[in-house]
């Protein structure tokens, strides 16, 4: 431990910063209480704007973190360590896969070290039973033993101690619920392993996901909806006829008949769409026509609805798989046709299918590619 003169640093009196006086001396409590009140204000601020989470796509491993999967031996599981934010504290550990079972805190004399409860082993249940895996953040103190280049090689003292964010994943047997943290620790759930009586693998489809996503910042997003078209009426047209086929579930239309049909869609407020892409299947002679359109919540008072993204493919032969994006194009950028305002609009998929031969077709998946 520091060699600290006291700790006057007391969260709930609310101070927001330490100011230094001419004329007195500099002591060891006064530096420190600057520092945690700082830090505090970043906690506080970051807890009232963030949950605890991870970011759904890592940005130094690609893949989120604190995945939990099957371990390689009987009663241990793997994780991906990475980032997260917890209590509005950031952890940050380098991206690697690594077992339960290889933590250092599974050592007591390690556990001892850093204070901390010891990782105890995991145990094959008696019977049926959920367990929740949840992460263990704290921080504790570094000193002169554990990196030496604390010590200033000048005067040779450890001149001031060092924090180090730590964090652990524990596994709470039986229960469901986050077990309460001690002071200075802040757990965070990442999954539930609901295991088998007497199977000592943990498996895939034992492990049920309990992580938070953090709300990413501005980027590219998408929305997928199977196309299960409403019926609208149109001369010479049926309506659209679902397939729901498990595990695929298409929009069809038959052999000798033209369709039409609309999709509502829900799109996140102020998002600006970018494309539209779908997917399908065709006999020869089709004609499909796909467009994203915006119409007027009040059309007494507003009669801009209009065509936000339109796409028309035609299939001369047989058997062909389809597969196109099409973008909003600069008029309508120039306009902000492509920006979602779900108080003056609301928005649908219109889809039209015609055939020249009588051949049918099968519509799978329409995506929408925006940005928030």
């Amino acid at each position: 431990m520091g060699n600290f003169s006291r700790d006057t640093f007391h969260p709930e009196k609310g101070y927001v910063g330490v100011r230094l006086q001419q004329g007195v001396p500099l002591v060891d409590a006064d530096w420190n209480e600057q520092n945690d009140v700082i830090r505090q204000e970043v906690y506080d601020g970051l807890s009232a704007v963030v949950t605890s989470g991870v970011p759904r796509i890592d940005p130094h491993g690609g893949e989120s973190a604190f995945r939990v999967a099957p371990g390689n031996t009987p009663n241990d599981l793997s994780f991906l360590a990475g980032s997260a934010v917890v209590a509005g504290r950031s952890l940050r550990m380098p991206v690697r896969w690594t077992a339960y079972s290889a933590q250092p805190w599974t050592d007591p004399g390690r556990a001892a070290h850093d204070g901390v409860a010891v990782l105890p082993p995991l145990t094959t249940p008696a019977a049926d039973r959920s367990d929740l895996v949840y992460l263990d953040v704290w921080e504790r103190e570094v000193g002169r033993a554990e990196d030496p280049e604390i010590v200033n090689p000048v005067i040779g003292v450890e001149t001031a101690v060092r924090l180090k964010r730590e964090a652990a994943v524990r596994v709470a047997e039986g229960s469901a619920a986050l077990p309460v943290a001690p002071a200075g620790h802040w757990f965070m759930p990442l999954a539930m392993l609901h295991r088998t009586a007497g199977e000592a693998m943990i498996k895939g489809l034992d492990i049920e996901e309990r992580r938070a996503f953090l709300a990413a910042g501005p980027g590219l997003r998408h929305m997928s909806f199977i196309p299960g078209f409403h019926p609208v009426a149109l001369p010479g047209h049926s309506a659209w006829e679902i397939e729901a086929a498990v595990p695929l579930a298409s929009a069809q239309k038959p052999a000798n008949v033209d369709v039409f049909g609309c999709l509502p869609l829900l799109l996140p407020d102020h998002a600006r769409i970018e494309s539209l892409s779908y997917s399908g299947f065709s006999g020869n002679g089709n004609t499909l026509t796909l467009s994203l359109a915006r119409t007027a919540a009040q059309r007494v008072f507003d009669r801009t609805s209009a065509i936000v993204i339109q796409d028309s493919v035609s299939i001369p032969s047989s058997g062909l798989p389809i597969g196109r994006t099409a973008s909003v194009q600069l008029a309508e950028r120039k306009t902000n046709l492509h920006i979602v305002d779900n108080v003056r609009y609301s928005y649908a998929l219109y889809a039209r299918a015609t055939s020249s031969t009588g051949g049918g077709l099968s519509l799978f998946n329409v995506r929408v590619d925006y940005h928030s």
